[in-house]
């Protein structure tokens, strides 16, 4: 059987073994566990205090040195559908295309869209979907906010304000930087925050990153903000975005609700998703994610080209 004890800081302590067949009684086998822990304790030089309630194990640091990818939903027939930049008027189509297929999502707010559109930011969680925390004014978080950390909490700080009063008591937090951009030294400055060391960040996502094709000029994987750029259609992009999430049978979508192709896009995305059986998912209910250090390379080669040729493909 293994025992393990916890120290006043909620780490766990060494598995302790017994076995149930040696004749000790089950109150000799908890005495015997704690003076072992105890002995630990004073042997490693930690100090000793009440023992931790569960919840001060919960709070744990979660800003992590690199972006947060590769999902636990790729091969699952799970999709968990983000959406970056709001809210703004476009926003309420893209909620009316989730609604009519019964479908959540989570949003990565801007603060700076909150603040110009609180009653779109208060229906995207009156109707079920997660908010989420991606600065307040969609700053490149370089080198000046590693010089500067009270405005790197204050990015952090002002989304805060606006999601978390809309958000039940037991909800959890997530924060996207903006264009991924991250450094290993926010990390710490956050987690040293008392308010925003709850959040688990920064998430990078599985699909919806860039635009790649074939040598040939067939469409493998889109991001909605690289079609409009490229002057596509929604049906276009979505094409692209439909056959990067059968490759990988699932995984964390990122798209953009600020566009007026938005509501096309996304209605035409979950309508396919639907049809093909896909189970929709918030981000806090993904069971599991890994870090990498660097963005899982395509199982395919792939070459970037112009925009015109690859229209309808």
């Amino acid at each position: 059987m293994l025992m393990r004890s916890f120290d006043a800081c909620g780490k766990a302590l060494p598995y302790l073994v017994f076995d149930p067949g040696n004749g000790l009684g089950s109150s000799m086998v908890r005495s015997f566990a704690a003076a072992v822990s105890l002995a630990w304790l004073f042997a490693s030089g930690v100090a000793l205090a009440g023992p931790a309630h569960p919840s001060d194990r919960d709070q744990i640091a979660y800003f992590q040195t690199k972006n947060i990818f590769h999902s636990g939903l790729r091969g699952t027939h799970t999709i968990a559908l983000t959406f970056d930049d709001g809210p703004n008027a476009n926003t309420s189509a893209v909620l009316d295309a989730l609604k009519a297929q019964n479908v959540k999502a989570t949003f990565f707010i801007v603060g700076r869209m909150a603040r110009r559109y609180p009653q779109i930011l208060a229906r995207i969680a009156a109707e079920g979907h997660l908010l989420a925390n991606h600065s307040a004014t969609h700053a490149l978080l370089g080198k000046r906010y590693v010089r500067d950390p009270a405005k790197l909490i204050a990015q952090i700080r002002d989304v805060d304000n606006y999601i978390r009063p809309l958000m039940p008591a037991n909800a959890k937090f997530y924060f996207r930087a903006p264009y991924g951009s991250w450094r290993k030294q926010h990390a710490a400055v956050l987690n040293a925050d008392p308010v925003l060391k709850q959040y688990v960040g920064p998430m990078y996502w599985d699909i919806g990153g860039d635009i790649s094709m074939s040598a040939d000029g067939y469409i493998l994987s889109a991001a909605d903000w690289d079609c409009w750029h490229r002057h596509w259609d929604a049906n276009t992009c979505a094409k692209g975005y439909m056959r990067e999430i059968r490759r990988k049978n699932g995984g964390v979508v990122l798209m953009h609700c600020i566009h007026h192709q938005s509501p096309e896009l996304v209605a035409t995305v979950v309508a396919a998703l639907v049809e093909e059986g896909y189970k929709f998912v918030r981000l806090d209910q993904v069971p599991d994610y890994k870090q990498y250090e660097t963005p899982l390379a395509p199982p395919i080669a792939i070459a970037s080209t112009g925009g015109a040729a690859a229209r309808g493909r």
